[in-house]
């Protein structure tokens, strides 16, 4: 029997009933922007989106995507972290706010999976909770560059509130992307004589009890358990993978403007100068060639961090060398490369008319 991976969920059909669409050619590029290279934590959708990304949200869940991660004794799909992030790709193809709003979710289940397979079973409530159908999100403690890099921001706080509770001051904390969540991962440092970095689970509702879940607590530094160097890998790579995506569609939707033989209302043709010469076709252009390299750097980039990536991480990986440093990096240029997209795009799309080079 064929293996069902989390895309082969999202038929064409279902794929046009989706609503969390970007309003504008810009995608993501002012939810994720690349500032210096890295990406901002992201804000919080408008409120005319949020009905929309709910709909989105459940339809999701209705067909099983939101438990793709899931072993399959937890009833999911026990993908891996390349199945997801292609499935990622192909959400936000179509609806990258949504694919934005689903991510905490499938990279938290996703380490929860990573861990339980090693037989680490601390975080197996996390894959419990998703079975049942509770969503996921994930707050962020800052919004400065490079705010998402990190599950602790140095600048946050908590403190112990007795042998097993934390009170986390930060406001932004909160801040999430996915709506009507059930639990939201928040974390922040916990200023001892030996720092501790701190990463917990907020829940609301009667049915999460208690209503606060202490993931982890570890010395600030190179993280060393499978749970939590998972949910690094996961995190960046399925975030990368809708940025991506996101500018792999406006700039399909750049070159379709470009393209055009004639603009409306009579124009010049696409690519003629005003004395009535030829200026070269704009898809011939500098700005379209860089793109399209810079897309494909992007997605090679991805590949090196998601195919290698095991079921079953081995315990303690040495995240301090090389692979944590790929991580990073792979989602640093992911963000820069994105954001010159962006910028080339508004380049191809401004000027239809230009000289041969």
């Amino acid at each position: 029997m064929a293996v069902i991976r989390p895309r082969d969920l999202l038929s064409d059909a279902f794929l046009e009933r989706l609503g969390g669409t970007a309003e504008s050619t810009g995608g993501l590029a002012g939810v994720m922007p690349a500032n210096g290279g890295t990406p901002l934590a992201p804000a919080i959708p408008a409120q005319p989106q949020v009905a929309a990304l709910r709909r989105d949200i459940a339809r999701l869940a209705d067909i099983g995507y939101l438990n793709v991660a899931l072993p399959p004794e937890f009833g999911g799909l026990g993908c891996t972290l390349r199945q997801a992030a292609c499935g990622q790709r192909r959400l936000a193809r179509q609806a990258p706010l949504t694919a934005l709003a689903v991510s905490a979710h499938l990279y938290w289940t996703g380490a929860a999976a990573d861990a339980y397979r090693s037989g680490d079973d601390s975080a197996r409530w996390i894959l419990l909770e998703a079975a049942r159908g509770a969503l996921f999100a994930a707050g962020h403690g800052t919004s400065e560059p490079g705010g998402d890099l990190k599950f602790a921001d140095p600048h946050s706080r908590c403190e112990l509130t007795g042998e097993s509770g934390y009170r986390f001051r930060d406001t932004g904390v909160l801040a999430s992307l996915t709506p009507a969540w059930d639990w939201i991962a928040v974390h922040a440092v916990h200023p001892a004589q030996r720092p501790d970095s701190v990463i917990a689970f907020a829940g609301r509702g009667s049915r999460c009890t208690p209503a606060l879940r202490i993931a982890r607590v570890q010395p600030v530094g190179t993280p060393g358990d499978v749970f939590t160097t998972s949910a690094i890998a996961w995190g960046h790579s399925i975030l990368a993978s809708v940025q991506y995506s996101d500018a792999r569609r406006a700039f399909n939707e750049a070159l379709a403007v470009a393209s055009s033989a004639a603009t409306p209302g009579g124009a010049l043709p696409v690519g003629t100068l005003s004395d009535g010469t030829s200026g070269g076709h704009p898809l011939d252009q500098w700005p379209v060639a860089e793109a399209g390299l810079r897309l494909d750097a992007m997605k090679a980039k991805i590949a090196e961090i998601t195919h290698p990536w095991q079921l079953v991480p081995e315990q303690a990986p040495d995240l301090g060398g090389q692979r944590l440093i790929s991580i990073y990096a792979m989602r640093h240029e992911v963000a820069e490369g994105a954001g010159r997209v962006h910028e080339l795009i508004s380049e191809i799309i401004s000027a239809p008319a230009v000289a041969a080079l």
